[in-house]
C-alpha cells in the first residue's frame, strides 16, 4: 500500500468520526438550550415527493401555540371518518404556514373560522373545513399533496390559499423513485428524533445564498427571521392581545382615496418581471395549470385564495397600494384564468394596520377574521351558488326548508 492510499485509509475514517462526533455535540447543545414550546421532533415527516408532511398524531407546539396533528395528517383537534353523510360538504384547505395559522391559536385560524361562518350561515349542513395547509409548502407541493389525499379524502371543494413566496422553489410533481423513497424513510427518522435538523436547514439556506445569490434562498432566510421574531417569547404567544377577535373600524372609498402614503416606500417597478424570473417560475406556473386543468376536468371543484395585503404607511394608520395593487392583479389574473379566484387585497385596503396583527405575514386574530369573512362570503355567493356547484345544490335540495 503506497503512501497515498494510507493516508487515504486513515484520514477518511477519522474524518467520519469526527463528522459524527460534531453532529452529537451539535445535537446535545440543542436540546440543552431548547425550549419544547418552540417545538418538538416529529412534527415533521420527510416525504418523497412532498419533501415533508405533517406527522399524523402529533401533539405538542409549534409556532409558540399548541398543534394538534389528527390522524389524518392536517391541523384539527377533531378526528374524522373518511365517508360522509347525506348532509356533508367537505372543504380541503392547501396552503402553507399563512394558512396553517403558524402563530395563530388553532380556533382563530382561517379555515376554522371559515367553517362557523359555513354552520352559522346552515346549520342543516354537515359543515367540514379540513386544514391540510403545511408550514413552507409551494403551489408544487400543494398539487402533490391533493394528488395525495384527494382519492380518499373526497372534498367537494378546494381550496388553494396562496401567498406571495409560494411561487419559489417549484418543481415537477412526478411519482417518486425508489431512492427517493429510501431517503425520505431515513429523513424521518432524524425528523421524528433530532432537534438540530432544523439549525442545519438554516445553515444551508445560508450557504446556498452565498454561492448563488438566489432571491429564493434568501426569501426562506427572511421567512426563518420572521418566525424567529414571531416566537421570541413563546411564554406569551398563545395569550397575546394579538390573537383575540375585536371590533375593527371599516374605511370608506373615500377615506381609501385620499390615503396615497406619498413618502412611503414603492415596490420596485420591476418586480414582476423580477417574480418571472425566479427559480421555479415555470414549474410554479406548470402546478398552477395542474390545478385549473384538475377544476375544468371536475375531478375537484378548486378555488384560489390570494392572501396579498396592502403595505402599511408608516405615517398614518392605512394601508396603501405603493404597487401592490399592481400585483395583486398580475396574481389573479394567472389564478383566475379557468378558476375562481378570490383575493383579501381589497378588504384590507379598508382597514386599519393597527387593528389587523401581522397581516401581511402570519396572521393573527383579526386578520384571520377578516380573511375568512372573505372567503366565506365568496365562497357562499360564487361557488355554492352556481348551479356548476352539484353536490352543494343536492345537499340543499334534499334538506328541509328552512
Amino acid at each position: 500500500m503506497n503512501r497515498r492510499a494510507k493516508l487515504l485509509a486513515v484520514s477518511v475514517p477519522a474524518a467520519a468520526v469526527g463528522c459524527v462526533l460534531l453532529a452529537v455535540g451539535v445535537e446535545i447543545w440543542t436540546r440543552w438550550q431548547w425550549n419544547d414550546r418552540k417545538g418538538t421532533p416529529g412534527f415533521f415527516l420527510s416525504d418523497p415527493v412532498r419533501i415533508q408532511r405533517l406527522a399524523p398524531g402529533y401533539t405538542g407546539w409549534f409556532g409558540g401555540v399548541p398543534v394538534k396533528i389528527n390522524q389524518l395528517g392536517f391541523r384539527d383537534d377533531r378526528e374524522y371518518r373518511l365517508q360522509k353523510s347525506p348532509a356533508t360538504f367537505r372543504i380541503l384547505v392547501l396552503g402553507d404556514s399563512v394558512t396553517f395559522g403558524h402563530g395563530s391559536v388553532y380556533e382563530h385560524s382561517y379555515p376554522y373560522l371559515l367553517e362557523q361562518r359555513l354552520k352559522a350561515w346552515r346549520p342543516d349542513v354537515d359543515w367540514q373545513v379540513w386544514n391540510a395547509a403545511v408550514p413552507g409548502y409551494n403551489t408544487s407541493q400543494e398539487l402533490a399533496h391533493l394528488l395525495d389525499v384527494g382519492p380518499r379524502f373526497s372534498p367537494d371543494l378546494v381550496v388553494v390559499g396562496f401567498f406571495e413566496n409560494d411561487i419559489v422553489e417549484n418543481f415537477p410533481v412526478r411519482s417518486p423513485t425508489r431512492l427517493a423513497r429510501a431517503r425520505s424513510a431515513v429523513l424521518s427518522g432524524l425528523y421524528r428524533h433530532a432537534y438540530s435538523i432544523e439549525l442545519y436547514k438554516r445553515l444551508y439556506l445560508q450557504v446556498a445564498w452565498m454561492v448563488s445569490g438566489a432571491n429564493s434562498y434568501r426569501q426562506r432566510l427572511a421567512h426563518i427571521g420572521e418566525e424567529e421574531r414571531l416566537i421570541a417569547n413563546v411564554a406569551q404567544i398563545q395569550d397575546l392581545d394579538a390573537q383575540q377577535l375585536t371590533p375593527f373600524d371599516r374605511r370608506s372609498d373615500d377615506d381609501v382615496a385620499s390615503s396615497d402614503c406619498p413618502k412611503a416606500p414603492q415596490l420596485n417597478r420591476d418586480l414582476l418581471d423580477v417574480i418571472q424570473r425566479e427559480r421555479g417560475w415555470s414549474d410554479w406556473l406548470a402546478a398552477v395549470r395542474r390545478f385549473q386543468q384538475l377544476h375544468r376536468d371536475r375531478a375537484y371543484s378548486v378555488v384560489f385564495f390570494v392572501n396579498l395585503v396592502p403595505l402599511a404607511c408608516p405615517d398614518e394608520d392605512a394601508f396603501y397600494d405603493g404597487g401592490t395593487a399592481r400585483l395583486n392583479r398580475f396574481y389573479m389574473q394567472i389564478l383566475g384564468d379557468g378558476t375562481p379566484a378570490a383575493s383579501v387585497y381589497d378588504t384590507f385596503r379598508h382597514l386599519r394596520p393597527s387593528q389587523m396583527p401581522v397581516a401581511s405575514g402570519h396572521a393573527l386574530g383579526n386578520s384571520n377574521s377578516v380573511k375568512a369573512d372573505v372567503l366565506f362570503e365568496y365562497v357562499r355567493d360564487h361557488v355554492l351558488a352556481n348551479p356548476m356547484s352539484g353536490r352543494a345544490a343536492a345537499i340543499f335540495r334534499s334538506l328541509p326548508s328552512r
